[in-house]
């Protein structure tokens, strides 16, 4: 069988300050993608691995992704979707499976993911349409009713990309082996969760999750997958939806679909969490250090999130965290390539001053000027082995630690989230003996770092992924939270 594979994933943030062209993409296509993907803990992997245990004959398209972002181009889109419909325009298939996210947009184009499965329905006909997604989608019915199967991911932090790529290739080859004739089932509740309060170990996920499973159970039925939404995308169908995928039978997954969605709703107010702003949070980490605990406090910059969309480079946290200058500190990861450049110049064991921060969108806080101390430098390439990560190649791009008192701040060329510990160890920081962390995460840090961690304490700071969404200006969307009926 010839299988086709691919797919472009973004999660998409309308109020982050970062743009999105198509430099911003990195972008695997043809025999690239199974040279690079071949043997990986990854969803394009997972794929693979099913692929050479069935006999399949790969056809690769392009698997495109990038870091949230504000919403791509209108050009980049255009050049992303030609490639990868164009390969299958030249080629005869017998599926395809897209790995894709939910959450994305672009200009012009509200729903990238529903405009590329309607395309792709168009071209292959009645084949095969598999598709995995990101927890966070903001799926659309036209997206769910023109795939054949979805299966999105069951854990937040998302340490299960591989798993579900398993799992989706695992029921192509029932369709092709078997007979089994998935059919999909869409419902969705005009609810827009807050994402702070959506881990699927606690908590109102915990429960939706756990009655998934359930309906799982049924006989007949193949997945059920609970989509909390992102919130970050200002379209009138954003928030929490269901996608269920049973054997023939559209009416067993509608129901599984109603149920979820209507239990949603009535735990909603589950999904809202008060945070301490920004000196109230450092009160309370010292507080938690003067009980001299044996692991670290976690101050987590939740709303500077670059994994949603954050700049990584705000300020005011890190500001009050080297004002405070507590023993056994340290903060990443700062998107600052002015300042890493700046470092290398500066040299290992010198001194200089530095503008650290705050140059993305100073509206959420200015450039911090210090004196620091270069303490360590880094290509910012190195195995990362946290949960989600999975012995993969991490790469931030050039890298720096500075020492400003009692602070170790760590310096990054590219913006990525903090997720995974072997980050302060790349630089030489080991995170367990440290006293204070900060990390620039909203939730996927807790992997990693929670394992490490005494306590955690999330904070109240400005940033374009904050979970208050009371102080972003909605145009599209009027429902709960947002208008409390």
């Amino acid at each position: 069988m010839r299988v086709a594979i691919g797919g472009i994933s973004h999660e998409t943030n309308i109020f982050s300050p970062v743009k999105t062209p198509l430099s911003a993409w990195r972008i695997l296509q043809n025999q690239e993608l199974i040279d690079v993907s071949k043997g990986k803990k990854t969803n394009i992997g997972g794929i693979l691995e099913i692929a050479e245990a069935e006999n399949w004959q790969i056809v690769p398209t392009l698997y495109a992704g990038t870091t949230p972002s504000a919403p791509t181009d209108q050009a980049a889109y255009a050049t992303l979707k030609q490639k990868l419909l164009g390969k299958l325009a030249k080629e005869e298939v017998d599926a395809v499976i897209l790995c894709m996210h939910g959450a994305m947009m672009a200009e012009g184009v509200d729903d990238p993911e529903g405009d590329l499965v309607t395309e792709i329905r168009r071209l292959i006909g009645n084949k095969p349409l598999i598709v995995t997604l990101d927890l966070h989608g903001n799926n659309t019915e036209q997206m769910a009713l023109s795939c054949d199967a979805i299966f999105g991911f069951d854990t937040n932090p998302h340490i299960d990309s591989y798993e579900r790529a398993l799992e989706a290739a695992r029921c192509l080859a029932s369709v092709f082996n078997q007979g089994v004739i998935p059919v999909t089932a869409f419902q969705r509740v005009k609810m827009l969760p807050p994402t702070i309060n959506m881990r699927t170990a606690e908590g109102p996920m915990l429960e939706l999750f756990e009655l998934a499973r359930q309906w799982e159970k049924r006989s007949g039925m193949i997945n059920v997958s609970v989509f909390g939404g992102f919130p970050f995308c200002d379209v009138n169908y954003a928030g929490f939806n269901v996608i269920a995928t049973a054997d023939g039978d559209r009416l067993l997954a509608q129901k599984a679909c109603d149920d979820i969605c209507q239990r949603a709703w009535q735990i909603r107010e589950q999904f809202l969490k008060e945070l301490p702003q920004v000196e109230a949070a450092l009160d309370l980490a010292e507080q938690a250090l003067s009980e001299n605990p044996t692991k670290p406090i976690i101050l987590a910059d939740v709303a500077d999130n670059p994994g949603g969309g954050g700049s990584g480079d705000t300020t005011e946290l890190l500001a009050a965290m080297i004002e405070r200058n507590l023993v056994g500190s340290a903060a990443a990861l700062i998107w600052d390539p002015e300042s890493v450049d700046q470092a290398f110049q500066v040299g290992v064991g010198n001194r200089a001053i530095f503008k650290i921060g705050g140059k993305a969108e100073p509206k959420y806080g200015q450039p911090i000027e210090v004196e620091a101390k270069v303490k360590s430098l880094s290509d910012g390439e190195f195995i990362a082995t946290g949960p989600m990560s999975r012995g993969n190649t991490m790469n931030i791009g050039l890298a720096a630690r500075l020492e400003i008192g009692n602070v170790q701040v760590l310096l990054s060329q590219r913006r990525t989230a903090c997720n995974d510990a072997d980050i302060y160890r790349n630089l030489g920081i080991q995170p367990a003996q440290q006293r204070l962390l900060l990390v620039k995460s909203r939730g996927h840090f807790r992997a990693s770092f929670e394992p490490l961690a005494s306590k955690i304490i999330e904070v109240d700071a400005p940033g374009a992924a904050n979970p208050n969404l009371h102080r972003f200006e909605y145009k599209n969307i009027d429902y709960w939270p947002l208008n409390k009926a």
